[in-house]
């Protein structure tokens, strides 16, 4: 039973929901049979006025005054600032200057800080003591210092190839629009300059703007980068001001750019561009480690099809003249699969592609010569690695020490990590290992850092050495631990971690993770939090967790991840399953997933509080809608999309359609109406939803928060009378996850399990 009945006297104390204006305005829709008109009353809470400001401080004053009634809230955000207060890093990299690189954060840092070592030796610790590698280190490059409450971000970073300089981009208030900014790597930042950074006397003067979804690519000559960047907006003001990330948008014509170091952004040269798909997006690298080849990959959606155009460089030093005159060989031109490039030995490329292989394999081609327009052929493709037959799923492929490989296999979830030979032999390492995986290496190197986790392991990172450099062997390897994690208020032996399969609604074996405190009991009387994703072929892998792991410790509860369609936890037919008009089937699994935690006795009925973000967000709202009444206990959906008819007309939603469908379509419309969140709350008087909270953040401009803002008035309007609370929570200074500063993940964390210890009439079992 729930801490509260949807029609009971019981219920906790709520003042009544803010006053929402309802429209009559509707909109027009095509389906099979012609016209069809929607309704859409809160089609204002889309604009940026001062009637839906005022109307969100109500809300926000609603949603706090509820969840401080939670009398443990203070012993939550205790805890939970505790268990985060542990040293986070990542592993090292060697870059041109002789210097060592990695990320490190001491426990309640804002950011991560960039540390280097101070010579070309990489600094030498105890692996079981207290002092890492900082000691001996120094600061290269600290975000905190950005702006002062800590909400600027690095959102991406390279070195010039000859180690000279560091283009580094800077996202303000989690938006995924970023500006490039350029320094020397003999100049760290590491004071805040007078003025902010934008004053910072030791960056160059180069400033490059409106970059979004973008690597930074340097040439080979160190004179200049490759980017992607959208057209200029003038509603973004100044790089000064923190406005990117506030509009609505649509993301259109993006072209690939090149910028010569020490001229303006006016002056960049255009790479490539398509304004007959003014929609599709642009990924671009070079081959390593001489940049001699460029890559550019093309997508229209995120289906993970894409074409692959290649052009050659050469290594001579006049690049800024050739990059205007590129001749694209188009090696793949049509949507049949994902490809990607390994690396290259000369003219020979390798390619990860999914082309008749939903698991992946490796192909290989040789780059053509000569002018492309030309006699064209098609390219021709040698498998080089073939399909796993024992499902595994080739998730990432490597070059390294030369000529060898660093391959990473999935299978039932679990990471797998090979050394490959250039002629296809494979060398596991770890085989005991049970858990995720990532590595990095680099062609030229004859090492590489794999960094190991899991439900209850934060991360442990392990070096692997050659005997030999640019030796195609394994043999005189070491493979040593060089640095481990250290929690001090979660420990691994605390958390009971086991992997089940169940049934969902059409018989399909779906896989499931379940994390549960030793002291957790085994009898039906459990709380849980339930959560998932289920799209875009993202898999659901075991992650460390601070803010799970504090709730099951806390509440003796459980932790469920299910492996849903949608994903690609058996590869990419898994994904196809779960999308388009399938995408019913990834609701019913998630909503399964619970059924099978209650008839098992892991979970109590009616206290599984389920969550999960972005279109994990989606999922929440769309299985409270269709789930029988009772089946959850509590939902916080974060970050969702809610109004799936209107989805493409804001920022990058239009590439969503591959997933989700195309409203725009008469073929799509009346498949994905049936499943739009928005489009099926129902009346409270036919079914009444659990306790619900929307959280969404001022500054996401890739799940625009007006998603959230109209389901939130949906939910009040359609279950008024339920005594069930329907909240909404916006994170102000905040985008749709990434760069979030550790005080802002700590109080969206305490404020979620206070919601859900409150409405499942939880209390407090910790220490």
């Amino acid at each position: 039973m729930t801490g509260s009945s949807p029609r009971g006297k019981n219920a906790p104390l709520l003042r009544p929901y803010p006053q929402t204006r309802r429209s009559d305005h509707v909109d027009t829709y095509l389906n099979q049979n012609g016209e069809v008109t929607v309704p859409d009353p809160y089609n204002w809470a889309e604009q940026d006025t001062e009637e839906r400001s005022g109307w969100l401080d109500k809300q926000g004053e609603l949603t706090q005054l509820f969840i401080e009634n939670f009398e443990s809230r203070e012993k939550i955000k205790v805890e939970l600032t505790k268990n985060w207060d542990f040293s986070r890093f990542s592993y090292p990299r060697l870059a041109k200057d002789g210097r060592w690189y990695w990320n490190f954060n001491a426990g309640l840092q804002a950011q991560y800080i960039l540390f280097r070592s101070k010579t070309s030796e990489l600094p030498k610790f105890d692996v079981d003591g207290d002092e890492g590698p900082e000691a001996q280190a120094e600061v290269f490059f600290d975000p905190n210092l950005l702006v002062e409450d800590g909400t600027a971000y690095l959102a991406t970073s390279a070195f010039s190839k000859d180690g000279r300089y560091f283009a580094y981009g800077i996202s303000l208030s989690g938006s995924d629009f970023f500006t490039i900014y350029v320094r020397e790597s003999s100049k760290p930042f590491n004071k805040r300059p007078e003025g902010g950074f934008l004053n910072d006397p030791d960056r160059l003067p180069d400033v490059i703007r409106f970059v979004k979804f973008s690597t930074i690519v340097w040439t080979h000559d160190s004179k200049g980068f490759f980017y992607q960047r959208f057209p200029e907006r003038v509603e973004h003001g100044s790089a000064a001001e923190d406005k990117a990330g506030t509009e609505t948008t649509s993301d259109e014509n993006a072209a690939i750019y090149y910028h010569v170091l020490g001229t303006d952004q006016s002056q960049d040269i255009l790479v490539y561009k398509d304004e007959q798909n003014p929609s599709w997006l642009f990924g671009i690298g070079t081959s390593e480690p001489d940049g001699r080849f460029i890559e550019l990959y093309i997508s229209k959606d995120t289906s993970h099809k894409n074409k692959l155009y290649m052009a050659e460089l050469g290594t001579g030093t006049d690049i800024s003249s050739k990059v205007a005159n590129l001749k694209w060989h188009k090696i793949v031109d049509n949507w049949d699969g994902e490809y990607s490039v390994v690396s290259n030995h000369e003219r020979k490329h390798f390619v990860i592609t999914d082309q008749d292989a939903p698991r992946k394999k490796v192909v290989t081609f040789e780059m053509p010569e000569g002018d492309p327009t030309e006699n064209p052929e098609p390219t021709k493709f040698e498998e080089f690695i073939p399909e796993d037959n024992n499902g595994g799923i080739l998730s990432s492929m490597s070059p390294v020490n030369g000529k060898s490989f660093v391959a990473q296999y999935s299978r039932n979830v679990c990471d797998e990590l090979y050394v490959v030979s250039s002629t296809g032999q494979f060398h596991r390492l770890d085989p005991n290992f049970v858990g995720t995986l990532s590595a990095a290496p680099k062609q030229e190197d004859n090492f590489f850092f794999a960094t190991f986790s899991g439900f209850n392991n934060p991360g442990v990172i392990k070096r692997f050495q050659f005997k030999e450099k640019d030796v195609d062997s394994f043999e005189g390897h070491t493979w040593t631990t060089w640095r481990k994690t250290r929690v001090k208020g979660l420990l691994a032996d605390e958390f009971i971690t086991e992997q089940v399969w169940y049934k969902s609604k059409d018989g399909v074996d779906v896989p499931m993770f379940i994390v549960r405190h030793k002291d957790t009991p085994r009898d039906g009387t459990a709380p849980a939090i339930q959560y998932g994703y289920g799209g875009f072929s993202y898999t659901m892998r075991p992650f460390f967790s601070v803010s799970f792991l504090t709730f099951v410790k806390a509440f003796k509860g459980v932790l469920a991840v299910p492996g849903i369609r949608g994903g690609a936890e058996k590869g990419e037919q898994w994904h196809l399953d779960g999308i388009r008009e399938n995408r019913v089937k990834v609701y019913d699994d998630f909503i399964y997933a619970t059924k099978y935690l209650v008839d098992n006795k892991y979970v109590a009925p009616g206290k599984v509080a389920i969550n999960g973000g972005s279109n994990g967000g989606t999922l929440v709202a769309a299985c409270i809608n269709r789930a029988e009444e009772g089946t959850f206990g509590a939902a916080i959906a974060d970050v969702g999309v809610m109004d799936l008819l209107k989805f493409p007309q804001f920022t990058i939603g239009a590439a969503w359609v591959s997933d989700y469908g195309d409203p725009r379509d008469p073929n799509d419309f009346d498949f994905i109406k049936a499943y739009s969140p928005l489009h099926n709350v129902p009346n409270f008087k036919e079914k009444a939803l659990p306790p619900t909270i929307l959280l969404t953040a001022d500054h996401d401009d890739r799940v625009v928060p007006l998603h959230s803002f109209k389901h939130i008035a949906t939910l009040q309007h359609e279950q008024n009378g339920n005594r069930h609370p329907m909240l909404l929570r916006v994170e102000r200074k905040s985008g749709h996850g990434a760069g979030k500063s550790t005080e802002k993940a700590i109080q969206e964390a305490t404020d979620k399990w206070s919601f859900v210890a409150l409405v499942l009439n939880l209390t407090w079992k910790g220490e």
